[in-house]
């Protein structure tokens, strides 16, 4: 029996338990994600701010209600980041160099030179250059990989203002011109390893055809620089050239293939060897930024499992966008992290949802679903950079999308291994390699011809225009009758979308390849690339040439000849001396005239002139 309270006694109500804290697993997914837009806005903006503001605001922001604070903190921590970042790529200055140098990329050929970014120390500073070689200084760096070392003699010259959007998002200072090349030694131990993993993947590719090897390449670790012209244009036809810049999914599949080994380790030793696998495939891929999104947000992901927290999909994505951001905010500029950010957060977002709402079998659903939302989540950023977005590539990415993890998978597994036992060993071991690749090429090559129409950036504006003008429309006329409404609205609506149609932007200067489409169909070529040549002719309709005329017999001239006949029935050819290769052509030794254009032999290229006056002639962006 419980003693009676007093006559007259109030109970005092009870305590409250004080609330606790616990960092930053107590601040809801909303504020981490809202302090991922502010990270990636605060580096484009990049005000000039003081860091430690940043810092303030978002520890009050944890440490208290005041959660708005903590996307305030970290808008004034990646603007200061960014800041940081271009004051030290502005302060570097040009001048003469010989010395050792980093090798930072591949080499590619670029516009008849080889290109070589490298990382050498200037004037008590260290910094990167796009290295341009050419005669033998090129063929001395051909065959150099990311992480050597290499003793260069160059003349570097600080970024122009308008070569900056083009470098410094690649941390690239300037250009230099690379006079003389010795190598010294491999580089340190991850880039070792590195390089000899790329090259057993690349000796066992030698029992594969050209086409299939250098898409081998592609699909394991995202070396895209072998890759046919014709192919290239059939992957940007059908946007399918993430299957060759390895992705998220490739990081999924590697963790994948190593989870049965990383069950055997104890929690500790586990998080370790995540961390260094993880680390060691971002060397293997060359720190692409879809990579380097993928790895942060699976290292985040196991160890959020390792101590038992439970972390959604939109909370882990933020977090790692908010984590390269602050480490290497240039990243904001970057198309790659744009389009890997906005497709994998519009998987997270939408694929399960849009599933629920599609028929078929659950693993058809899915595919469709995660291939839609990624279309859609990319189609801002691939509007506002490319102009177009084909439709063909939903079905294409369907059927080609499901592949792409087993062929990476079994091309690093066969690869390793063919590359260590030869090639007789090896031929056999891709067998299932060239039924892959096989299968990507000819469902790409099917929707490169396959014609399908573009959504192309002026509609989308023409159509949010309507939009957006049939709802002030409906709120500023909405006390007239409904037909004077509709009538006022639909005329206004038509007037945009014509004036939107009728608009197109002038014409690039540079042009490198010219096209006559009427009967006979002549096209004049200049050194181009190839791919985007095969792009132009694809866009205009043409499909047969009757005569080509290669101005350079240069490698990129003669690349560009090749490519055109893998694609287009030529019936001529007319070239310099010297252009080579496996194509019939005839030597242009005197003026020819055909259709309005003549060509004349003009010190090791042919001078072309067209007459005005000649109908159909045009010049392709």
């Amino acid at each position: 029996m419980q003693p009676s309270e007093p006559p007259g006694a109030t109970r005092s109500p009870p305590c409250a338990a004080p609330r606790r804290y616990r960092g930053l697993s107590t601040v809801a997914d909303r504020w981490i994600v809202a302090g991922a837009v502010a990270a990636a806005a605060g580096a484009l903006w990049a005000p000039p701010v003081a860091w430690w503001w940043g810092i303030v605001a978002g520890a009050v922001g944890i440490a208290s209600r005041a959660r708005a604070l903590i996307p305030a903190g970290l808008l004034v921590l990646a603007a200061a980041a960014m800041g940081a970042q271009l004051a030290e790529l502005s302060a570097a200055t040009g001048g003469s160099f010989d010395g050792e140098v980093v090798v930072v990329g591949d080499p590619r050929w670029r516009s008849g030179a080889l290109v070589v970014p490298f990382r050498a120390t200037l004037d008590g500073s260290e910094h990167r250059w796009e290295g341009w070689a050419r005669g033998p200084a090129a063929w001395k760096l051909e065959d150099a990989a990311m992480g050597e070392r290499w003793r260069l003699n160059v003349t570097a010259e600080p970024a122009e203002p308008g070569e900056r959007r083009f470098l410094w998002p690649r941390h690239l200072v300037g250009t230099a011109q690379i006079h003389t090349a010795h190598r010294l030694d491999g580089g340190a131990a991850p880039f070792r390893v590195a390089n000899s993993l790329r090259h057993l993947v690349e000796t066992s590719g030698e029992s594969l055809s050209p086409r299939d090897a250098a898409l081998l390449a592609g699909f394991v670790y995202g070396d895209d620089r072998g890759q046919l012209p014709e192919v290239v244009h059939d992957f940007r036809a059908t946007s399918l050239t993430h299957l060759l810049a390895v992705s998220g999914s490739n990081v999924a599949f590697v963790l994948l293939l190593f989870a049965p080994l990383l069950a055997r380790l104890r929690l500790g030793a586990r998080l370790g060897a995540v961390a260094v696998l993880l680390a060691q495939f971002a060397v293997l891929t060359r720190g692409e930024p879809s990579v380097l999104r993928a790895c942060v947000l699976a290292t985040l992901a196991v160890g959020a499992h390792a101590v038992g927290r439970r972390a959604s999909a939109p909370r882990l994505l933020a977090l790692a966008v908010i984590v390269l951001l602050l480490v290497d905010p240039l990243l904001v500029r970057s198309v790659g992290f744009q389009l890997s950010v906005a497709a994998t957060a519009a998987i997270v977002i939408g694929a399960r949802p849009l599933a629920r709402l599609l028929w078929g079998p659950p693993w058809l659903r899915l595919a469709l679903a995660a291939t839609l939302s990624a279309q859609v989540g990319v189609l801002p950023v691939q509007l506002a950079v490319f102009g177009s977005l084909p439709l063909v590539s939903i079905p294409a990415n369907v059927l080609a999308g499901p592949v792409a993890g087993p062929a990476m998978v079994w091309g690093l597994i066969a690869g390793l291994a063919g590359g260590v036992s030869g090639d007789a060993v090896a031929s056999m071991l891709h067998l299932p390699t060239k039924l892959m690749m096989g299968w990507v090429a000819g469902v790409a090559r099917w929707g490169a011809s396959a014609g399908w129409p573009q959504i192309e950036a002026a509609e989308v504006g023409s159509a949010l225009a309507v939009v957006v003008l049939c709802a002030a429309g409906a709120f500023v006329l909405r006390n007239l009758p409904v037909a004077s409404r509709g009538l006022a609205v639909a005329a206004a609506a038509i007037g945009i979308w014509l004036v939107a149609g009728t608009h197109r932007p002038p014409l690039p200067g540079g042009s490198q390849i010219s096209v006559r489409s009427s009967d006979p169909v002549v096209v004049v070529v200049d050194r181009p690339d190839p791919a985007r040549a095969l792009g132009q002719l694809a866009a205009a309709g043409i499909d047969r040439i009757d005569v080509l005329v290669a101005r350079s017999a240069s490698r990129a001239g003669r690349e560009a000849v090749r490519a055109l006949d893998a694609r287009h029935d030529i019936a001529h050819v007319l070239a310099p001396a010297g252009l080579g290769g496996n194509i019939a052509y005839a030597t242009v030794t005197e003026p020819v005239t055909v259709a309005g254009l003549t060509v004349e032999p003009a010190a090791k290229r042919l001078a072309v002139s067209v007459e005005l006056a000649s109908d159909g002639w045009r010049q392709e962006p």
